[in-house]
Formats: C-alpha cells, structure tokens, sequence
C-alpha cells in the first residue's frame, strides 16, 4: 500500500499543471481607447457650452455697441455740418426803412442832347426777399445733408462684417480640428487591431 501511495504522490508531483492563460488586452484595449474618446466628447462639450454661453454673447454685445456708437458719431456729425451750412448761409437782413414824411418834388431838367450808348452788360438780380433766400438756404442744407448721409452709409457698408456662413463658420476651427485628429485615431486604431494577432 505504502508503494501505491508513493507512486501516486509521485505522479501527483511529476504531473505539472497547466499554464494560465493571459488575460485578454483586447477588451483594456478597447476600454482605454473608449475613455479617451468619451473624455474627448465630454472636454469638446465643455468648450462648445463655455463658447455659446459666455464667448458669444460678450463678442455678439461688443459689436452692437460698436455699431450704436458708429451710428452715433455718424449723426452727431451730420447734424455738426447741417447747422454749419444753415450758418454759412445765413444773411442779416436789413432793417427796412423809415420812409420820409416830408417829401419834396424833385427839380425837372430840360432834355440835353447828350448821346445815349447802350451796351449789353450781364444782368444780376440780387434777390433781396427773405422768403426766397430762406427757401434756398434750407435747399442748399438739404442736399449737404443728404451728401454727408450718403457718405456715411458708403462708410458703414465699407465696415461691414463679412457674412457668417457655411459648415466650419457655425462649427467652428477647433472642433473641426479635433474631430480631425480624432478620425484619425480612429483609423490607426482599427488598422493596429486587425494587425494584431486574435486569441
């Protein structure tokens, strides 16, 4: 019996048991690059959120402002030059006089023979009723009004922003340059996965 014990510890003994096997890095694989692509999504909200809600509104605010002040500057020195041309026209206009209360008749000449040349002189109207020269000097700051007006609105056109539109205007530089680099990651990850040996 003593030999059938000693046998059978000794084959328990020469008996070597079998290896483990390695655990598979396939599914850490899989978990690390998972994660990283979650802390990628989550840090790419974060910054979009951060962006819409405080970035935007302040740049958004700032161009408003911006632009009411041009607004502001542009009437301001409209109506400095309106009032510079209604005082530019502006005439005094005499007092009228007093007609005299005490008239004599004027002496009569005799008629002379004195030649009479006549020639052709341009002839001036000086316009002395204050209604016209009134209409006209409001005219004339009407059209220097209208001048300057128009020039601003060519000023403001000339400063005007650029539309905003297509893809990487609402998206935005950044996201598309990590949405980049994320693809990419992708594809060297699935080409090193289908190099690697399965088990």
């Amino acid at each position: 019996m003593l030999d059938e014990n000693s046998t059978l510890e000794s084959n328990e003994t020469n008996e070597t048991p079998e290896a483990q096997p390695p655990e598979e890095s396939g599914n850490k694989t899989f978990l690390i690059v998972g994660g990283i692509f979650a802390g990628l999504i989550f840090l790419t909200l974060v910054c979009m959120a951060v962006y819409f809600l405080v970035i935007q509104p302040r740049v958004t605010a700032s161009q408003a402002n911006q632009l009411t002040a041009t607004a502001q500057g542009n009437a301001a020195a409209m109506a400095r030059l309106t009032s510079t041309a209604q005082a530019a026209l502006w005439t005094k206009t005499s007092e009228p006089s007093k007609l005299p209360t005490n008239t004599k008749p004027a002496p009569t000449l005799g008629a002379t023979n004195t030649p009479v040349v006549s020639a052709a002189e341009p002839t001036v109207t000086a316009t002395s009723d204050v209604a016209a020269l009134a209409a006209m000097q409001a005219q004339l700051a009407d059209q220097m009004t209208q001048t300057v007006s128009a020039q601003g609105t060519q000023a403001a056109v000339a400063q005007a922003p650029l539309p905003v539109t297509g893809f990487a205007d609402e998206v935005g530089l950044p996201l598309l340059i990590l949405l980049t680099f994320a693809l990419l990651a992708v594809i060297f990850i699935a080409r090193r996965m289908r190099k690697s040996p399965t088990r």
